[in-house]
């Protein structure tokens, strides 16, 4: 207990640092080890140690919302495989006053989704990831990159008030049986290449989701409501699109940072679930994001934090996908197509070489 109340504690602060200021690595120093590795959704990816996370990513990120603030939705401790580790998944707001990885600023309010996973190894950060929905930033700021989305494109609203898991409490007691629901959920997925049915995604897994259940995806896909909704707007879609998608096995005593879930957590009424990369598939088809099949198999960064109900439903699912970096390994670089939408007198120059799954 005492631990997990430090990881929060650990992270409050650090993001409380960052709303106040562009941090430079000795402010980091403060919460995560000088040589912590981040992870970032691309365009940003693995950055090495403090020094590189401030000035390739915080910087950036202060430069663009100079006023931003962090809004913590909930935050989630424990341990998975003998680490430490903490979640949080949130907003940032801010006035969007220059361009952010290419994107062009509104000089408005801007929301950007952002997660994080904090591993905690002798009182300070080893390792973080962040996730971010860049995309939704580009259609704040008018240069969505995809078809319209299936599902809502509106902000995620945070969860209601006095259902736990904040920075102050810990219950994980309660945490086991969320993430044991989630897990038997999980477990209850369709196979890779079965053939997906009406009845089939009622069945299995399923009975685990509260009727009105609302899924919060990323721009892209957009949210739903109700089995139904998460069936027509995502699930169907995705698995036509990726017929053989399946999760990489986690090897008990492996590396921390190999495929495969790397964190695992429950706290009350909540849990969260996360692979760097966590799913790979082949894209055989057009239904997800419109774009055509490619033929090639790519690797997919996802987290996904649950809300489960007194009735032990799950309610609520926020997740946070890369999709830049899924499509970038599809052959889309939309950061690369991005400057000659804003800059049309830019000179286009060959296309840069196709990305591999992982790179």
């Amino acid at each position: 207990m005492a631990g997990e109340n430090e990881a929060k504690e650990l992270l409050a602060g650090l993001l409380a640092m960052l709303g106040e200021s562009s941090p430079a690595a000795n402010s980091l120093d403060r919460f995560a080890h000088p040589d912590c590795r981040w992870d970032i959704f691309h365009p940003f990816n693995q950055l090495d140690g403090n020094r590189a996370a401030a000035a390739q990513f915080w910087g950036p990120l202060r430069a663009a919302l100079p006023d931003y603030e962090h809004r913590t939705a909930f935050m989630l401790a424990g341990s998975y495989e003998g680490r430490a580790m903490v979640s949080s998944m949130g907003h940032l707001i801010g006035t969007f006053d220059h361009p952010l990885a290419g994107i062009p600023p509104t000089r408005g309010l801007i929301f950007l989704r952002f997660g994080i996973h904090g591993t905690v190894r002798d009182g300070l950060f080893s390792h973080i990831h962040i996730l971010l929905d860049l995309v939704d930033v580009m259609r704040q700021a008018g240069v969505y990159p995809f078809r319209t989305m299936p599902g809502s494109s509106e902000q995620w609203p945070f969860p209601p008030s006095d259902t736990g898991a904040s920075s102050h409490t810990i219950d994980s007691t309660r945490g086991v049986r969320s993430l044991q629901i989630v897990h038997e959920m999980q477990m209850g997925l369709p196979p890779a290449g079965a053939k997906i049915t009406a009845e089939s995604s009622r069945a299995n897994h399923s009975h685990h989701w509260h009727g009105d259940m609302n899924w919060y995806g990323p721009a892209g896909i957009g949210s739903t409501r109700g089995r139904r909704g998460f069936r027509d707007f995502h699930g169907a879609l995705f698995l036509q699109a990726f017929g053989d998608r399946t999760g990489f096995p986690r090897i008990e005593g492996g590396s921390a940072d190999a495929p495969g879930h790397f964190i695992r957590l429950g706290d009350g009424n909540y849990a969260v679930t996360s692979g760097w990369p966590s799913l790979h598939g082949t894209h055989t088809g057009s239904e997800w994001l419109g774009l055509p099949p490619t033929g090639r198999r790519v690797e997919m960064r996802v987290a996904d934090w649950y809300r489960i109900d007194e009735q032990e439903k799950i309610i609520d699912n926020w997740v946070m996908i890369d999709i830049p970096h899924i499509v970038y390994q599809m052959g889309l670089d939309i950061f690369h197509d991005l400057k000659f939408r804003v800059d049309p007198s830019i000179e286009r120059l060959p296309e840069p070489p196709l990305a591999s799954a992982g790179e």
